[in-house]
């Protein structure tokens, strides 16, 4: 086992989907905070959003784009919907991890403005073989992170949350893709790791084989990571490079299922990505 050494500043991305049990995460994320270490914790809204929309009788609607990217259509009423999904998650989050003795504060656009983003009104998704345009989107791309708010909860010995919400240059707030946001917010800490977690051991070569995980990689062989790269992995990995070239020292693609998910991570249990060859030990 390598030798884990302290994060000064980290980055954590868990998702929100049904079924991906952040308890394991939350534990190890109290030890680490309560021992002076400095986190982000980024969290999506999958889930609750499902059954807010279920329970109002509304079917999500999500689209492939040309590019081979899944989202979700957000139209007015679901980005209130959303926006009621990440605060009752942001709450669930806050209230376990102040059971473990750790204060949370949820960051959202409207109040304390972190990721700014350009709104994509208009989504193109491939139906069928044929190209629609879905107008009336509430989605955007994060163009940029302001990191006061975290920093002023640092220095309040809180750890900042951050929902997969950000703010376009109205003010008004957009949904946007969570591992996207936690890289921006990574670059503009200057953080020493993002560890995005989701219920895979890494990227796999082979999606059906848990074995046939990619140990390392680099931004001198990305061409064969996005070669690799399959469904939601695909933007796991932008939103890596993204974070490379923001000057982080590295992300690492990592199992959120485990005891100790961090602990995991920075021991080689993913799959670490580094700008050089040399920086990853290849």
């Amino acid at each position: 086992m390598k030798e884990i050494l302290k994060v000064n500043r980290g980055v954590v991305k868990i998702g929100g989907a049904i079924g991906n049990d952040p308890s394991n995460l939350l534990e190890e994320l109290a030890i680490r905070v309560r021992n002076g270490e400095k986190w982000i914790l980024v969290h999506g809204a999958s889930g609750h959003m499902e059954i807010i929309c279920k329970s109002c009788g509304i079917e999500p609607v999500y689209v492939m784009s040309p590019s081979g990217y899944r989202s979700r259509f957000v139209g007015e009423r679901e980005l209130v919907l959303f926006e009621a999904a990440c605060s009752s998650y942001s709450v669930e989050l806050a209230w376990k991890l102040g059971k473990l003795g750790v204060g949370a504060i949820p960051l959202y656009p409207k109040l304390d403005v972190t990721a700014k983003a350009v709104r994509k009104d208009n989504l193109r998704s491939v139906e069928n073989g044929k190209v629609r345009i879905l107008r009336g989107n509430y989605s955007g791309s994060v163009c940029g992170f302001e990191p006061l708010p975290v920093i002023e909860a640092w220095d309040n010995d809180l750890l900042p949350m951050l929902p997969p919400l950000a703010s376009d240059s109205s003010g008004n707030s957009l949904n946007v893709d969570g591992d996207r946001m936690a890289a921006a917010a990574a670059s503009a800490v200057n953080a020493d790791v993002l560890i995005i977690l989701s219920n895979v051991p890494g990227m796999l070569r082979d999606i059906s084989d848990p074995k046939s995980r990619v140990e390392r990689g680099s931004l001198d062989m990305w061409s064969e990571l996005e070669n690799l790269a399959a469904g939601n992995m695909k933007r796991k990995l932008l939103a890596a490079k993204e974070a490379l070239e923001g000057n982080v020292e590295k992300v690492i693609l990592a199992d959120s299922r485990i005891d100790k998910p961090i602990y995991n991570a920075l021991t080689g249990g993913g799959t670490t990505l580094c700008r050089t060859s040399m920086a990853d030990g290849g």
